[in-house]
């Protein structure tokens, strides 16, 4: 087909497909013009798709491809927060990730890894209570107490007080912790060999708060207080039918003491094996 015949064809075809696609009994206003962004490519994409069936011309696909997401990488709080925790990294407010998850269990916080407020919050009365300064980050002094607490179930969270009271029961466990393996030794008070109230007696001591000699005696000079509000570092008494008392060990927490059981065993902590106990207070 001669060039002109296909030019003449094409018109037609346009004039053609403009007409018959206009609704019955409606014009075009004089003063509109079509839209550049919408009637334009419409037009051209027509005309294209009849240039291309009048010639015999095969069909054009024109596909873009979308542009490939560049990978995040992590900020500085970010960093901070999957640094490992022997390394000990400065944890501070607004750092986030799985060692500040880590430091949240500690303090008996809910680990959900970011850094916020209410962490720093309990981490100054957690530094408080160890007569550190109160700064509401994790220098390198504050990761020494809160791995050794956290080994030791001392902390309770946020129901570390900033007291006095808390600092002295956490020193008493760490001096009845020191004398893990002590052998046992009737009416022992030294580190020679001790007896269940010769070692609260030495631990006490060691902490700055001075015993009666026998665990009656260390029973009838404590507040008595129910087995709900013991704490870690209070006296456990064990009594005996009649209610006297006859053994004397540390609260551990967790249904664990710290004692001076009987001969051939050392110091050790085990479980309180009776329901049969009464817990003293300093």
């Amino acid at each position: 087909m001669p060039v002109t015949a296909r030019r003449t064809s094409l018109s037609r075809a346009v004039t053609q497909l403009s007409s018959t696609d206009r609704p019955p009994g409606r014009t075009l206003a004089k003063h509109r013009r079509p839209s550049k962004s919408s009637s334009a490519p419409r037009a051209a994409a027509a005309v294209l798709s009849v240039g291309l069936a009048v010639g015999g011309g095969a069909a054009l696909s024109i596909s873009t491809t979308p542009a490939t997401a560049s990978a995040t990488t992590m900020t500085a709080a970010q960093q901070r927060g999957h640094m490992s925790i022997p390394s000990r990294p400065l944890l501070r407010l607004g750092d986030s990730g799985p060692t500040v998850k880590y430091v949240q269990r500690a303090l008996h916080l809910g680990p959900d890894g970011y850094f916020g407020s209410s962490t720093v919050r309990v981490l100054k009365k957690f530094q408080t209570s160890w007569g550190l300064k109160a700064t509401g980050y994790t220098d390198k002094k504050t990761w020494g107490r809160l791995t050794w607490a956290a080994k030791h179930k001392v902390l309770y969270g946020n129901h570390a007080a900033a007291s006095g009271t808390t600092t002295f029961r956490a020193k008493v466990l760490r001096e009845a912790a020191k004398l893990k393996g002590t052998p046992y030794r009737y009416g022992g008070t030294t580190t020679r060999g001790f007896d269940c109230s010769g070692y609260t007696g030495y631990v006490y001591k060691k902490a700055g708060h001075k015993l009666p000699r026998t665990s009656r005696q260390q029973y009838s000079a404590t507040k008595h207080i129910s087995r709900k509000a013991a704490k870690p570092g209070d006296l456990v008494f064990f009594r005996s039918g009649g209610g006297g008392v006859y053994h004397v060990g540390i609260y551990a927490g967790g249904n664990m003491l710290w004692h001076a059981s009987k001969p051939g065993r050392p110091v050790a902590k085990a479980k309180i094996w009776t329901s049969s106990v009464a817990f003293g207070r300093i």
